[in-house]
């Protein structure tokens, strides 16, 4: 497969094109490879997750990944579809909470804006404030939903591109929807202060001078909440880009490089410190694992950089289940390690490119229906 990835080492190693990145090493991944991209991708909106049957799918599909999903569909997408609609209605209480203080008439069921009479110019600010809180609390519980459906593709979807694919849009449409929401909350609480402090001052004079402010601080708010949401746009998808390409280094490592493993550094320490940080998702546990293989006799500097998260081409390394270092340990995906390096394209015969494209779906993707 040599020459046919437009990717470098170095670009690979910078992971600004995630999609090149998956590419790349996607066609030699198992489905259990798949499906750690999958969930780790969904960990992106973990706090979004009640603790319950989302959760619990998602740790079942990273300790058994691989199995055939038709197999416990049905065991659990009935209890996903219970567990969204409980996500979702927790969600909207939270918020509700938070947006309290701004209905004048602090009804706990419903926002009543207070009557744009001019002669209570600081109605525009509570109509806004009023109708922002409800915007949050309705946005508050879409992003909920959206999180615990994106949960229920992991039981319905079999691993592969459009696992991954589908993952990630969810994903950022989850983290979008939250952003917008607490962007809602912060605008209801600002107007609703404003609001106050108008009330405060007045005097009966001017009124109509300060119907006309406020007023005018309603449209700036409008049209900030507008250029918000477009640069949350970009941000979200920015940050989930990001989280994919982070995941694909460290479950798949540097794939133009094979790191040297030796069967001696299995030492019953190793292989037991290894056992442990997967089993518990302890990955804070890493560098105690470097310090084990070091007394094994390890030289290997990238597994050693690896566990201690010291590797020059990342500050900020994420460690997950499906780790290549822990993989290599307890000597998982043979296949995949025994196929490395992948030859950059730039140091193989070149042939002629076809377009690049963004999507992943290079694969024929087969679907379980629920």
């Amino acid at each position: 497969m040599a020459g046919e990835f437009d990717m470098t080492e170095t670009e690979w190693l910078k992971a600004k094109n995630p999609d090149a990145m998956l590419r790349m090493v996607g066609p030699r991944f198992s489905a259990r490879q798949w499906q750690l991209v999958a969930c780790a991708l969904v960990r992106r909106v973990w706090d979004l997750l009640p603790p319950g049957p989302s959760r619990d799918l998602v740790a079942w599909v990273e300790r058994n990944g691989g199995e055939a999903m038709p197999a416990i569909a049905s065991h659990w997408v009935a209890d996903l579809e219970t567990a969204a609609d409980h996500a979702t209605t927790a969600a909207r209480a939270a918020e509700r909470l938070v947006v309290l203080a701004t209905d004048p008439d602090a009804d706990p069921e419903s926002f009543r804006a207070m009557d744009a009479r001019r002669t209570n110019p600081t109605a525009p600010l509570y109509q806004a404030s009023c109708r922002y809180a409800q915007t949050a609390i309705r946005l508050a519980g879409e992003s909920a939903f959206q999180a615990a459906e994106v949960v229920a593709l992991l039981a319905t979807i079999r691993p592969g591109p459009l696992l991954v694919e589908l993952t990630r849009e969810q994903v950022r449409r989850g983290l979008l929807l939250r952003a917008d929401a607490s962007s809602h909350t912060s605008s209801a609480l600002k107007l609703k202060a404003i609001g106050d402090e108008m009330a405060d001052r007045a005097n009966g004079r001017k009124v109509g001078q300060n119907f006309a402010t406020a007023s005018e601080y309603v449209r700036r708010e409008d049209e900030f909440l507008g250029y918000r949401h477009s640069s949350l746009m970009t941000s979200k998808e920015k940050v989930v880009r990001k989280a994919l390409g982070k995941i694909l280094h460290d479950l798949a490592g540097n794939p133009f490089q094979t790191a040297r493993f030796e069967p001696a550094w299995r030492s019953d320490s190793v292989v037991g410190l290894a056992r442990g940080i997967d089993e518990d998702y302890a990955y804070d546990r890493l560098p105690i694992l470097a310090d084990a293989l070091l007394e094994a006799d390890c030289d290997e500097e990238a597994i050693l950089r690896h566990c201690r998260g010291s590797e020059s081409h990342t500050a900020d390394p994420l460690h997950l289940r499906g780790c290549w270092v822990i993989d290599r340990i307890l000597d998982r995906e043979p296949e995949f390690f025994s196929g490395l390096p992948i030859i950059a394209a730039s140091q193989a015969p070149q042939r002629r490119r076809s377009p690049r494209r963004n999507s992943v779906l290079r694969l024929d993707p087969v679907t379980v229906g629920r």
